[in-house]
């Protein structure tokens, strides 16, 4: 049993991008939708029935994108996990049955999808930008919450409709459901248009956005985003007009103000570009975008020192930002700083370079690995070390082989430094070093490192669980809890966590909440292991009947 877990790193911290064959896989959603006949348009409830239908697919193919990353030891938060299966996830083929029913003021529509999932698709979704890939998550979870809210409230009213009294109280009923099929039409369109813009038809991404408004006019999302395909355009005066809007109706929302400032640079008016920037960063001090963009504008102006704080801010946010390191090598270039420039210049230079090859690397190491051929990953790491020294992908992937394979702890920890040195918020490199700290039994050091990674990422539930882990190991067993706890609210179906707190509960003597944990445990995945861990509770309370039970089922599974 691996009570610990490394992770491995690609382009974007969360995804490793392999090189692989192109597979499809395919996956079938269906549910029902109950038509109030006296009111429902048959047309819109069609629709319903369909949207939960791919809900339906959507769920089973977010757990082949959350396996598929596991492949790689890579931790998916749920919201990720479902940003990805519905950017991905393409409907092929509805099928549509209608169900009478003996109440005879509604029936049940039934809705068939088939979906795929292109594995070429899924790989070009992982290699997006960091910022870009926040956004979408964000975005996506804001209009799924949106759907929600939206598909309750048809429910009440549906209900209220029947319950209604008197043919002037279902009358207002039944106008109020009428809006509510066009707010939930204009949330199709808007996510159709975002599918448009993904793919680069933003033309065609406007045409959705701008029907997406004529349904529901308060569609925030549909006015910022068809600002947005509007800008790529070059359309500033729309997109302008567009993002007004979205301001107007959401004014805390940074979004708006960084698609303001984007057109205002467009158009040279680099003070009220700033002035939009300066907004979207009081808004979300952490928004390296708004940073970048505002240095830029300031550089227009000769601002330069202030543009390079702006650029040194940026490249703190994400040490990484190529985009970022260019612009302030050009500033020092004004500046007349040659080697500074040049340092910069090279740097972006350097990560453009190694974005492009190092998930190759990563994936030749990592099958050499897989077959046991320790050796040979880590000259291909080295190697690769030497023509990436900016990459933290190939630092951590190599401390690893140290930390996993070969039990060299120190050469681990000193490649997690090395990835920390260039990018000191990466909450992996945090967390496979506290887990090297923990095998060298300085528990200390482990739990501030798992400290920081939870830190940089709230919902890192394997940080979570190692932390909880190294806690029952010194023997505070409540705040042992307390962490398996959050991480198993983060990840409820992971056997390991259940392990976890299972372990801390026999520290406490608390054997039956432990054999629950157990119990759920091996009901997910009856592995040898677990049985084992069982039995030992079941020894501890006095039933040895089922612990020599467990004991040879745990020898039968091996």
């Amino acid at each position: 049993m691996k009570k610990f877990l490394t992770a491995l790193l690609a382009a974007w911290n969360m995804f490793v991008a392999p090189v692989a064959v192109a597979e499809i896989q395919t996956y079938e959603g269906s549910e029902d939708y109950y038509v109030l006949g006296a009111v429902e348009d048959v047309n819109v409830a069609r629709e319903r029935a369909r949207e939960r239908a791919i809900r339906n697919a959507r769920e089973k193919a977010g757990v082949y994108v959350h396996s598929y990353s596991r492949t790689k030891d890579f931790e998916l938060v749920d919201d990720e996990v479902i940003t990805v299966a519905s950017g991905v996830l393409r409907v092929i083929e509805t099928h549509y049955e209608t169900k009478t029913l003996p109440d005879a003021s509604g029936y049940l529509i039934r809705a068939t999808v088939k979906a795929d999932i292109d594995t070429d698709d899924l790989l070009t979704w992982f290699q997006k930008d960091a910022e870009e890939v926040i956004k979408l998550v964000a975005e996506d979870k804001a209009i799924r919450a949106r759907e929600a809210e939206q598909e309750r409230k048809i429910e009440t009213l549906k209900q209220e409709y029947v319950q209604a009294a008197t043919p002037e109280q279902k009358e207002v009923i039944a106008a109020q459901i009428v809006e509510q099929d066009k707010t939930f039409l204009s949330n199709l369109k808007l996510r159709e248009g975002n599918r448009q813009r993904d793919a680069g038809n933003h033309k065609r991404a406007v045409e959705f956005f701008t029907a997406a408004i004529d349904l529901n006019p308060s569609n925030v999302m549909a006015w910022r985003n068809r600002g947005w395909a509007y800008a790529e355009q070059k359309k500033y005066s729309q997109a302008l007009a567009d993002f007004n809007k979205a301001v107007e109706m959401e004014p805390d929302s940074e979004f708006a103000y960084l698609g303001r400032g984007y057109v205002y640079h467009r158009q040279k008016k680099y003070s009220a570009s700033v002035a939009e920037y300066t907004k979207a960063i009081e808004l979300n001090p952490a928004c390296a975008t708004a940073y970048n963009n505002r240095g830029a504008a300031l550089s227009w102006q000769d601002k330069m020192h202030e543009a390079i704080a702006d650029y040194n801010k940026a490249v703190e946010l994400n040490p990484r930002y190529a985009k970022a390191y260019e612009n302030r090598g050009k500033a020092y270039e004004f500046l007349g700083d040659a080697e500074k420039s040049a340092a910069d210049l090279s740097r972006a230079k350097q990560i453009k370079r190694s974005d492009k090859g190092v998930d190759k690397i990563i994936a030749e190491a990592e099958s050499l690995r897989k077959a046991g051929k320790f050796t040979e990953a880590l000259e291909l790491y080295n190697q690769a070390a030497e023509t990436y020294p900016d990459s933290q992908n190939i630092y951590v992937n190599r401390g690893n082989i140290y930390n996993d394979d070969l039990q060299d702890y120190d050469a681990a920890i000193a490649d997690y430094n090395a990835a920390l040195a260039i990018n000191p918020r990466s909450a992996l490199a945090y967390l496979n070093r506290g887990l090297a700290y923990n095998r060298l039994d300085k528990r200390a050091e482990a739990i501030a490192d798992f400290d920081k990674a939870i830190e940089l990422a709230p919902n890192f539930a394997l940080a979570y669980n190692n932390r909880a882990w190294t806690n029952y190991e010194l023997g505070n067993y409540d705040e042992s809890i307390i962490d398996a706890d959050k991480a198993l609210k983060l990840k409820p179906n992971e056997v390991m966590f259940y392990d976890t707190r299972a372990c801390a509960y026999k520290g406490l003597q608390r054997y039956d909440d432990a054999l629950a944990d157990l119990d759920k445990a091996i009901q997910i995945s009856a592995e040898g292991w677990l049985y084992k861990r069982r039995a030992e509770i079941y020894q501890l309370v006095g039933d040895e009947a089922k612990a020599q039970a467990d004991f040879d089922e745990a020898a039968r599974l091996g």
